[in-house]
């Protein structure tokens, strides 16, 4: 659907998330224990998010075929410099000058061979995290457009911050995954290989560090549990300060008029004390945590030499083997401490998996379609989805314009072609949204009565469901008939709109109008897109080759016709003063626009966008509000030219008398009828609509407006 949605003012802010941990600190006797629930849950969830990638990616399956080919070469060229620097220090020992020359002689060449490889591994794990984090991003973002669930994430306010998720959580998922992927991969193929050479040198060795690695884990584990909540809290504190500050700099007139900086300026202080007293809790963990990693990193140094040191002493083995077993003792340590070396890491990566994994189980739970027909090529779940947990994270479910196939023609009160699709069904009571295909080609005559919009039954509720704003509405209107909803502030006027949007579905009865293409919405503030001039006249339209999606199509439309579009809505001056008299080059330039243009000149060009996307059902919700009664009248007489049955147009005549200059066919010019809703309060617009709907709160009244052309 075309819509030209605005971000609404007045925000509420977003309450935090509790911390995803189920260890209750408060409770007595657990605090030594293992919550394996947690960690099968996490790694479920790792599951999901990690493998779409490179089942589906082929790209992403040949990086990461090379990179395990370098960590298998990086971790010989490892082995190999372990046995050199034996035989290194050996020939020290022993004072054998040719054998030192040659040893030294064998280093420079692994060196010289194993530089290259060490650093292609890098460079091919960084390439690997680059391309996941660019397939992810990308994959998540259409979830979170597909069937608008942003918008029904961004209503219900149960997460927060999607913004940072999206990108912040993404690549700290993508790149730490990699990483610590790759970290124990090295450390089984290490642990083979140096626990064959420590084996060789002295077995009570390997016991050792067997033991002395066990306890560690455990022991970490114990001291650091509390990291995983803190760091979680920490990445939802710092998101709402950072949407604290946005706040501010996008709303800084409005708050520099009210001098609201002192209040705005105790807001940021209270959350920057909240993101201050969070980190310091996590710093107090972090030294008790490091009081006992700094003494274990310390005995790695002395424990080997300490085992060893009576084989040494009693002329068994050479120093060489001493400095051999001290490299081997430290890589299986390594190794089998991967918990303890990365403790503080995994417990942000944590936290990070599952503020995605919420953001995800939302997407799913939003998207109806989706959550309701969960399709996993592995496996046959059609007998239990009822825990979209358990469903494929990345998978599209279809767009609900792609539920409208072309059928039969039909009749109901008028011509109509297509199927009527339910896109909102639940077992609760919801209001069902039908779209039609209108009948594009047929010539239509002033007694034609084409449906264009349907409501039967119509009770509309608040989100919460606790208040109802209409009572069973029933209303019909036909093509070329207009539609003014007047009524208090309050009876339900603009939400009536969203429901015929498909945005609000808390309610019962049945909306039919045309498909989503041939509906276009204009709200009070419109929305201006990051781009150029004619980027938002073409909103949400493409140019050409710049569609990336196809949906919408891209328009096929000259920079003279949106120059005489500008014209009509007396926005010509926009284009020469961002081109410097230019008006060409003004269509071209890329600014601020929400800055730049005042409300009524950001009206005016949400007019511009429907002579450029040619709808056949534009609703405006106080569309005009910003504009004075001159350019009111002549904004909709543009609207009344293009509803009228003859296409060809000299021009659009206001409520002045002037006409505005010719412009092309193409760019007024619609293949049927336009039909248009209108939301407001001035009296000026009943001679620019037939029908009147009347909304009290306990009831409803439709009356003709007297002198109409239309009945």
């Amino acid at each position: 659907m075309r819509c030209v949605q605005s971000v609404e003012d007045g925000e509420e802010t977003r309450p935090f998330l509790p911390p995803p941990t189920t260890n209750d600190n408060n409770e007595k006797g657990k605090g030594t224990k293992v919550n394996w629930d947690l960690v099968c849950s996490q790694l479920r969830l790792f599951r999901q998010m990690a493998f779409p990638y490179y089942q589906q990616s082929r790209h992403g399956r040949w990086l990461l075929v090379g990179l395990l080919g370098l960590t298998l070469a990086n971790t010989a060229v490892t082995v190999v410099i372990s046995y050199l620097n034996k035989d290194f220090y050996n020939a020290l020992n022993t004072k054998e000058v040719a054998e030192f020359y040659a040893v030294l002689g064998k280093y420079l060449v692994a060196l010289v061979v194993g530089a290259p490889v060490i650093a292609l591994y890098n460079y091919q794990r960084e390439q690997l995290a680059v391309h996941w984090r660019e397939w992810m991003t990308s994959r998540t973002f259409s979830l979170y457009s597909n069937n608008r669930v942003y918008y029904k994430l961004e209503r219900n306010g149960d997460i927060d911050n999607p913004d940072q998720r999206i990108t912040e959580d993404v690549n700290s998922f993508t790149s730490y995954s990699l990483k610590f992927g790759i970290t124990v991969l090295t450390s089984l193929i290490d642990l083979v290989s140096f626990s064959t050479i420590l084996w060789s040198i002295y077995p009570q060795l390997f016991a050792a560090i067997l033991l002395y690695a066990t306890m560690g884990t455990v022991l970490t584990a114990c001291l650091g549990r509390s990291l995983v909540s803190l760091n979680f809290a920490q990445l939802n504190k710092e998101a709402d300060l950072r949407y604290a500050l946005v706040r501010f700099r996008e709303n800084s007139e409005s708050i520099a008029f009210y001098a609201g900086e002192g209040l705005e300026s105790e807001l940021v202080e209270a959350r920057v004390n909240r993101v201050m007293g969070n980190r310091r809790n996590i710093n107090k963990a972090q030294r008790n945590l490091e009081f006992f990693t700094t003494l274990y990193g310390y005995l790695v140094q002395i424990l080997p030499v300490a085992v060893v040191a009576p084989e040494y002493f009693a002329g068994h083995i050479g120093l060489g083997a001493v400095s051999q077993s001290i490299a081997a003792f430290n890589h299986i340590v390594t190794d089998l401490c991967i918990i303890i070396n990365q403790f503080e890491e995994l417990s942000a990566f944590a936290a990070g998996v599952e503020r995605l994994s919420t953001f995800y189980q939302a997407i799913q739970k939003e998207d109806l379609e989706h959550s309701a027909t969960p399709i996993d090529h592995q496996a046959d779940n059609s007998n239990d989805r009822s825990d979209h947990r358990d469903g494929p994270i990345f998978i599209l479910s279809r767009s609900i314009n792609d539920t409208i196939a072309p059928a039969a023609s039909r009749s109901s009160e008028g011509a109509r072609t297509g199927t009527t699709t339910p896109v909102v069904s639940s077992s609760g009571e919801t209001i069902s949204l039908r779209r039609f295909l209108t009948n594009c080609d047929q010539h239509l005559t002033k007694n034609d009565r084409t449906l264009m919009l349907s409501i039967e039954n119509l009770h509309l509720t608040t989100p919460d469901r606790k208040r109802t704003l209409i009572h069973n509405l029933n209303l019909k209107l036909h093509k070329g008939e207009h539609l003014l909803i007047v009524g208090e502030s309050g009876v339900g006027k603009s939400s009536l709109l969203r429901a015929i949007a498909g945005l609000w579905t808390m309610g019962s009865g049945r909306i039919e109008r045309p498909r989503e293409e041939d509906v276009y919405f204009l709200p009070q503030r419109p929305y201006c897109t990051l781009g150029s001039l004619k980027d938002q006249l073409l909103y949400p339209s493409a140019s050409g080759d710049d569609s990336t999606y196809g949906d919408p199509p891209p328009l096929t439309i000259t920079d003279n016709e949106l120059l005489d579009i500008l014209k009509m809505v007396d926005l010509v001056g926009v284009a020469e003063h961002a081109g410097d008299g230019n008006a060409k080059k003004g269509l071209q330039t890329t600014l601020d626009w929400s800055s730049m243009l005042s409300l009524g000149e950001q009206q005016r060009l949400a007019f511009a966008r429907v002579l450029v996307n040619r709808p056949r059902l534009v609703i405006l919700d106080e569309a005009t509000s910003a504009l004075d009664m001159e350019h009111e009248g002549r904004m909709y007489s543009l609207l009344k030219d293009m509803s009228s049955s003859s296409s060809s147009r000299e021009g659009a005549r206001g409520t002045d008398g002037r006409t505005n200059e010719k412009i092309g066919v193409t760019s007024i010019q619609t293949t049927s009828p336009l039909t248009y809703i209108s939301v407001g309060h001035r009296s000026s617009l009943n001679s620019y609509h037939d029908v009147r709907l009347c909304l009290k709160g306990d009831g409803y009244e439709v009356e003709r407006i007297v002198g109409s052309s239309s009945w």
